[in-house]
């Protein structure tokens, strides 16, 4: 009896796993397949789970724009945006995090610190996408990379610094005591010893922000109108008033999945530890 409860508990696990599964990879399976229909399968009702039809076209018509040049303009725009996010978050939200993980500052310094940037975050960027603009555009940035990678890196950063605290907190302090007494500085620790330490976790940060500003539409569409419009933007632009062309948007998805497959292959197994740093903890 026992052992038949056992069993069942098992299927019961595997089967919520599948479900779940399923849930978070049928957009993809439905992403690929719209890419590969014509664009009146899209509008058939009850929907084609199965293409019936399959066609390349929608990637030929991409590979066209890509000939123009113009699609790969707007990729070099999200590459260079999105690199320079990564790099700006992780630079000051290391070292941001590493002082307000230590007992450098006094308790309910810190904790007001944490608390204002923990505000930050939780503005919805609709909130001051408006005063953004406003800003930008009196300092001449707007349409310009850099415009967009300030607006990026002050949403990214809140939460680059919340995620690495907690990395530098498991770090054993035994470490940076030795270190201190071998004659270390403050600096030298920290890119020495701290950050080699916390790789896996500058790692799944760095993947994070990743996502959020490749796929980054809402201050991208406003910020942006030619020089530095980014490929969600792009995206967007299938969508007119009179129809929406649903497979050039698709094959246009499939290929922004690319970058982030091999970034996170990549980066796959100080992910995994990133993610488990401290759990035994």
């Amino acid at each position: 009896m026992l052992l038949n409860r056992k069993n069942m508990e098992r299927v019961l696990i595997y089967l919520i796993c599948t479900l779940i599964i399923i849930m978070v990879l049928f957009p993809v399976y439905w992403l690929i397949t719209t890419s590969l229909k014509y664009d009146k399968a899209s509008y058939v009702f009850p929907p084609q789970i199965i293409p019936k039809e399959v066609t390349l076209k929608n990637y030929f018509d991409i590979l066209i724009l890509t000939q123009e040049g113009n699609l790969v303009k707007y990729l070099i725009n999200s590459l260079i945006i999105t690199i320079s996010t990564i790099f700006f978050s992780l630079l000051f939200g290391s070292m941001a995090a590493y002082s307000l993980s230590k007992s450098h500052l006094s308790y309910s310094i810190r904790r007001i610190l944490l608390v204002i940037i923990l505000l930050i975050r939780i503005f919805p960027p609709i909130t001051i996408a408006i005063p953004y603009y406003v800003l930008l555009s009196k300092l001449h940035l707007i349409d310009t990379h850099i415009g967009l990678i300030i607006s990026y890196v002050s949403f990214s950063l809140p939460f680059a610094i919340w995620l690495m605290i907690g990395f530098f907190q498991g770090l054993p302090s035994e470490i940076e005591e030795a270190a201190t007494i071998d004659g270390c500085s403050y600096w030298k620790r920290f890119y020495k010893i701290v950050l080699p330490l916390s790789a896996p976790g500058i790692a799944v940060t760095g993947i994070f922000c990743f996502i959020f500003s490749w796929n980054e539409f809402m201050l991208a569409s406003i910020l942006t109108s030619e020089k530095a419009k980014t490929l969600p933007v792009v995206i967007a632009g299938f969508i007119s008033d009179k129809y929406i062309f649903w497979g050039k948007m698709s094959s246009l998805g499939v290929l922004m999945l690319i970058p982030i497959i091999i970034f996170s292959l990549f980066a796959q197994k100080d992910m995994v530890r990133g993610l488990t740093l401290g759990a035994i903890k």
